[in-house]
């Protein structure tokens, strides 16, 4: 079992992405909705990393699928 990233696979290094990244996202717009004050921090800011999050999934997944041809 390897447990740093970098020693991964094209298709492991997906799927860690894909469900820390969603584990990371589900806590990110937990802590929002209880703590967070003003638009920056309550709106804008998830917006912008769930964006982030998934044009790196988006990334990844053409590196993996072009690693397969």
């Amino acid at each position: 079992m390897k447990f740093f990233f970098w020693e991964l696979t094209k298709k492991k290094k997906f799927i860690r992405s894909f469900w820390t990244g969603l584990v990371a996202l589900v806590l990110l717009y937990f802590v929002v909705f209880f703590y967070g004050e003003g638009l920056l921090i309550r709106i804008i800011l998830p917006v912008l990393l769930t964006i982030i999050y998934l044009s790196d999934l988006k990334h990844r997944y053409q590196k993996y699928k072009s690693s397969m041809e």
